[in-house]
């Protein structure tokens, strides 16, 4: 049984990549290995810029909005990074979301444009606030032990990355685009909906990966509220796991397989996601002291101790997920 379940799902003329040429392959790969990289740093990135997002906030309810503002003005370069972090892994996704060669390479082509952007901003913004005073070296020693040093050295890692995007597409420019063919049309309908949406899940599969892996290292399991913590963990993996599913199986395959493995797939990812978010608000019900004493650190769980609201997000997310994917599922059936 369990074979033949392997067989449909894994099977290889399931995925695009069975019509691919040996050089369209080695390129997929590489593009797909270069997204789960970017997607890592992004994650890191996105991680830590909440620290001082959640230090503003925290002013701000506090009514020191001279202290929020001088904060603000502070991070700006840990929320540049973010930025062009999260703009990378957009900018390799649309090297296979678009659906023909030419909206493909424009698509790259903004993108690695938008990044230089951000990185000349992040760049100046440094070099201006270190000649103003407001940093008092390249080295302060906060928030990281060599910041704003460090987001200097992000930026030109970026840098890189979008200068060289330019210089393959300059390359390109006169012969055939050599780019792997597209997962799909461009989603055309209900476009911003669309874009809201994923882009929310984004942020939550970015959230949910470092603070899976953080989570491992902060939680300290001999606290007493052990239950709660591995649901926690079991949460945060779901988070990004189901975005993991979406990006590098599903939207690999072909569409007809496509049409008859979203339902199966939507309905196994509901069970298990609604499975652990019960599981996880027993836990929590039975604990409510649980976020309070383990969250530090983990944001938002820290910051939304009293009531819970980030958590309850993360745990919500994936059930979310799996209930679009599912009637997505029954509406392309009934075609």
């Amino acid at each position: 049984m369990g074979a033949l379940v392997m067989k449909r799902l894994f099977a290889k003329d399931n995925f695009i990549a069975s019509s691919f040429n040996k050089g369209q392959r080695r390129q997929s790969i590489v593009v797909s290995l270069l997204l789960v990289i970017s997607f890592v740093l992004a994650s890191f990135a996105f991680f830590h810029a909440l620290y001082p997002f959640v230090d503003v906030l925290g002013s701000i309810v506090c009514g020191s909005f001279d202290v929020a503002i001088n904060d603000l003005l502070r991070s700006v370069p840990i929320i540049l990074v973010c930025l062009m972090a999260i703009w990378t892994v957009l900018m390799l996704q649309a090297s296979f979301r678009n659906d023909s060669d030419e909206r493909r390479l424009k698509s790259l082509k903004k993108n690695a444009i938008v990044i230089l952007i951000f990185a000349t901003i992040n760049i100046v913004y440094i070099v201006v606030g270190r000649i103003s005073g407001r940093y008092l070296s390249l080295v302060e020693g906060s928030p990281t032990p060599i910041y704003p040093l460090d987001m200097m050295l992000w930026t030109a890692l970026y840098v890189a990355i979008a200068v060289f995007v330019l210089i393959y597409l300059a390359k390109m420019k006169d012969i055939h685009p050599y780019i792997v063919p597209s997962r799909g049309p461009a989603v055309k309908k209900a476009r911003f909906a669309y874009c809201f949406f994923v882009g929310v899940w984004l942020l939550i599969a970015l959230y949910g990966l470092s603070a899976f892996f953080f989570g491992c290292f902060i939680i300290d399991f001999a606290h007493g509220h052990q239950f709660y913590s591995i649901l926690l963990l079991v949460t945060f993996f779901l988070d990004f796991f189901s975005l993991c599913i979406w990006e590098f199986y599903f939207n690999n395959l072909t569409s007809e397989k496509k049409k008859d493995l979203l339902l199966p797939l939507a309905s196994i990812g509901l069970a298990i996601s609604l499975a652990v978010m019960v599981l996880y608000f027993v836990a929590l019900g039975l604990d409510l002291d649980a976020p309070s004493n383990i969250g530090f650190g983990i944001l938002p769980v820290a910051f939304s101790a009293s009531l819970n609201i980030g958590s309850m997000i993360l745990a919500i997310a994936p059930s979310v997920v799996c209930l679009v994917a599912l009637i997505k599922g029954v509406t392309a059936r009934k075609r």
